[in-house]
């Protein structure tokens, strides 16, 4: 080791660099959703600004010592292997600026990584570093814990303490997203992430501490376990068993405890944490799943993005598709069995995965190597380590270990906060194992002879620094005008909003999210003029805006899919195009099959378009149920419709007589017959293949009693419904078990939100005005007419300071049917041999339409 006072620059301003790290680094770890706050305008320009203070910092450092401290036991070629890498996969890349805007990134931390290791050259520093991430670990879960109680669960009690009032009891379900503890990092995996690198280290400062501060970090652990239960995370809990099994081992190979008092002690953490994840429900359930061999919901969710990613490696197996490429090529790569689930996501929900997919063999081998390093030198240096060291080095391997774990279902690298407590953490076993090795002869002769090249590596990268300069300027410049252009559409100043995303465009022009933003604003608002010529000119403008964005980003759905049905009426060849493309991306897509449907109507080729609208319904059998189909423009074919639907599921049903999907079929067009009224076919279907409510459906509409019926009936938000018929109304909506209190139950208990007061008063008038309960549930039930909103667009586009679009693509649902009895028309967003069942009549209609 060498002295502290040669060890790097101490001037001013390396210690306003350090501090403005440093407070950054704090900033985006406790700041309330600061995930998303990172792509979003000024906040990205601060973690950037971070970034450039980790190059100038070890810029410093070169021009002050002609050298830089290396890691040491080999960790400096996974560092070298990286960065080669990192360079293959951004020339290589589709869509190139994306990969250097996140390469950039990845390279600021290597410098960060040797900027630390530089600096820590002393068991003090090390341990007061550590004692600041401690303490800043204490602050995130209190924190965490406290946004969750006042602004989750607190909000979420008082809201089922309400249902009470209607005679509804439900329970904290932490199987809704929303209710998991999301705070401060914006999803509860990034905080089970967190979590699990900061209980070891707040186990080994509780063991180190002597003081009476012992009790600061001992409640540090406990708090620490309780957060990372309410995050609810499943490789949270995946990390917390890997962790457990670790601590079980070291103590047994380390402590002087008696064996027999840790044998007890370990049984009883294990009975403890398997007590605790068999009460929590969402844990239980997927157990359940597992066990009974269900592969739906989420487990669907990352079977689809490991496919994904697999094969987005294995095509690019030596450069990858390049860093932040993910998102733009995720729908080119998705696999045709995924349905309706996980249609888009920014990232792969596995890190081994994610880096397989964007970097290649480049992000597989120099990870592999770290593990194998670093495991290696664990064994071969803790034992002579004074007590400190040894006690951090097991305590912050055990953290890397326990957070490897919960890396395998989930990616994190993208977070500031996460990634950073990486870096100070593989730095800190840097130094640590490089204090146990001795140094190499003449190492002060060799430090000397390549003094030189430490003035070549900063002058290589003063270059490297302003040529991403002069490349970031406009990115934020562009940022800066799309954040402005976005608060003058909020005050209705179109024309500065228009200029702004325009020069947006102009300066970013690889970015889709500017063109997709003025595309379907300018379109929107052409829908709400009640001038003619300016909608025309808005929507013209729109459709351009789309164009562009298609160009810019063409394997997005999105796109196609809005581009097709604004240019419909007008435009129906070029509407086949757009609807062509957004399903060759996502061929279950509700409503793609439709638009593509009447795009081929309106150029007479009726039989085609009736073969597009029964694969929409063959896909989504709820849409037949939709009152879209009174409209003048589709009731002609409605009939068509149907019988080339059912013939497409006899041919099937005979194709698939040996396949589980046999069940399926049947039970589909059982639900196609009662739709139409004709229950004695839909009895040869229903009464082998259909639900316990199917069944008894068509007992009632054969004219058994409803009460028969109800008897029969397992509890449901349906069954509710059923009853509330047969409740004559009361005079007081609200009195308990009348008409209107088992309406909104039923309401509670499906969608676990209140039902709305205008729409509760249109079910109990629909009932009345009905003669019979078949009649108010196809033609008398209320009618809701939406458009599908993409929640998550900003967060996928990596960008958030605009609103979020919704398809123009017209959604009539009947709300009873869609609510509560969803199950007489069958429509899976998941499975997967449904739709390879469906592929090939979706090729060979769009064989034949390019004919």
């Amino acid at each position: 080791m060498y002295s502290t006072s040669k060890s790097e620059p101490n001037t001013s301003e390396t210690r306003l660099l350090k501090g403005v790290i440093f407070a950054l680094y704090v900033f985006f770890t406790l700041i309330p959703d600061s995930n998303t706050l990172m792509v979003q305008w000024p906040w990205v320009f601060f973690w950037q600004t971070g970034l450039l203070c980790l190059v100038f910092w070890l810029l410093a450092i070169l021009w002050s010592q002609r050298k830089i401290q290396a890691l040491g036991n080999g960790l400096d070629w996974v560092v070298g292997l990286t960065l080669i890498g990192l360079i293959i996969s951004t020339l290589f890349a589709q869509f190139p600026n994306q990969a250097r805007w996140y390469a950039w990134a990845a390279l600021c931390m290597l410098a960060a990584l040797y900027c630390l290791n530089h600096w820590l050259c002393t068991p003090k520093r090390r341990y007061q570093l550590l004692v600041k991430q401690g303490y800043l670990n204490i602050a995130f879960i209190i924190v965490s814990l406290t946004l969750w109680t006042t602004q989750t669960l607190l909000p979420q009690l008082a809201r089922l303490n309400t249902f009470k009032q209607y005679g509804v009891n439900l329970s904290f379900d932490f199987s809704v997203l929303e209710l998991r503890n999301w705070a401060p990092l914006g999803h509860q995996n990034y905080v089970a992430g967190y979590l699990l690198l900061a209980i070891p280290l707040l186990v080994s400062l509780s063991i180190l501490e002597t003081s009476k501060k012992r009790w600061l970090w001992f409640s540090g652990v406990g708090l620490g376990l309780l957060d990372l239960y309410t995050t609810s995370s499943k490789g949270g809990w995946l990390g917390l068993a890997a962790l457990f099994v670790f601590a079980v081992v070291v103590l047994l190979l380390k402590s002087n405890l008696p064996r027999l008092w840790l044998g007890i002690g370990s049984f009883i953490a294990f009975i403890i944490i398997l007590l605790l994840a068999l009460t929590n429900n969402r844990l239980l359930l997927l157990i359940k799943q597992v066990i009974s061999g269900q592969t739906g919901g989420e487990l669907a969710y990352r079977l689809i993005n490991t496919d994904l990613g697999w094969r987005m490696g294995i095509e690019h197996p030596f450069s990858g598709i390049g860093l932040g490429n993910v998102p733009l090529l995720y729908q080119k790569y998705r696999p045709i069995w995924a349905g309706r689930e996980s249609e888009l996501a920014y990232q792969l929900h596995s890190t081994p995965v994610q880096l397989w997919a964007e970097l290649g063999i480049w992000g597989i081998f120099p990870l592999l190597e770290a593990v194998i390093l670093l495991t290696y030198a664990l064994f071969r240096y803790a034992t002579p380590l004074e007590k400190t060291d040894q006690i951090f080095i097991w305590g912050l391997s055990g953290a890397l270990l326990g957070y490897g774990m919960m890396s395998l279902t989930d990616y994190q690298l993208d977070n500031i906060s996460i990634s950073a407590t990486l870096v100070i953490y593989i730095a800190c076993l840097a130094s640590i194992y490089r204090s146990c090795s001795p140094l190499p002869v003449g190492e002060k002769a060799a430090i000397k002879d390549i003094s030189r090249y430490g003035l070549m590596q900063f002058y290589g990268i003063i270059g490297i620094v302003l040529a991403v300069i002069i490349w970031l300027i406009p990115i934020h410049r562009a940022w800066q005008l799309s954040s402005q252009g976005f608060m003058a559409l909020s005050e209705k100043k179109v024309n500065l909003f228009v200029n702004s995303l325009t020069q947006a465009h102009q300066l970013a022009a690889w970015e889709p999210y500017y063109p997709y933003q003025l595309g379907w604003n300018l379109s929107n608002l052409a829908f709400q003029t009640q001038n003619p010529q300016q909608q025309q000119q808005l929507l013209s403008e729109g459709i351009g805006w789309f164009e562009k964005a298609n160009q810019v980003s063409p394997y997005q759905e999105f796109g196609y899919n809005n581009l097709g049905w604004l240019i419909l009426n007008n435009f129906p060849a070029q509407a086949t195009e757009a609807f062509t493309q957004a399903i060759k991306l996502v061929p279950a897509k509700p409503g793609l099959m439709y638009g593509l449907g009447l795009s081929l109507l309106a150029q007479n080729k009726t039989d085609l378009a009736i073969e597009a609208i029964a694969l929409e319904g063959l896909r989504n059998l709820l849409f037949i149920s939709s009152p879209i189909w009174r409209a003048a423009q589709t009731q002609p074919i409605y009939h068509q419709v149907i019988e080339r639907m059912l013939t497409h599921y006899t041919e099937l049903i005979k194709q698939y007589s040996e396949s589980p999907l046999k069940t399926y079929l049947h039970s589909a067009r059982g639900g196609l017959w009662w739709w139409q009224g004709k229950l004695k076919e839909a009895h040869q279907d229903l009464d082998t293949y259909g639900s316990p409510l199917s069944q008894n459906f068509l007992k009632l509409l054969e004219g058994k009693s409803p009460q028969s019926v109800l008897s029969e009936l397992p509890s449901s938000p349906a069954s509710l419904i059923l009853k509330a018929w047969i409740t004559p109304q009361q005079p007081f909506a609200t009195s308990q078990g009348g008409r209107a209190n088992l309406i909104e139950q039923a309401w509670i208990e499906e969608r676990q939100e209140e039902l709305p007061s205008a729409l509760k008063q249109e079910f109990l008038n629909s009932m009345e005005q009905s003669k019979s309960f078949e009649q108010w549930l196809k033609q008398k039930a209320p009618v809701l007419q939406s458009r599908f909103e993409r929640l998550g667009f900003g967060v996928l586009s990596r960008h958030i300071d605009g609103p979020i679009p919704s398809d123009f693509f017209p959604v009539v649902e009947n709300v009873a049917i869609t609510t509560w009895f969803s199950e007489l028309l069958p429509t899976p967003i998941y499975y997967p041999e449904l739709d390879l069942a469906l592929q090939p009549l979706r090729d060979n209609l769009l064989q034949q339409i390019q004919k």
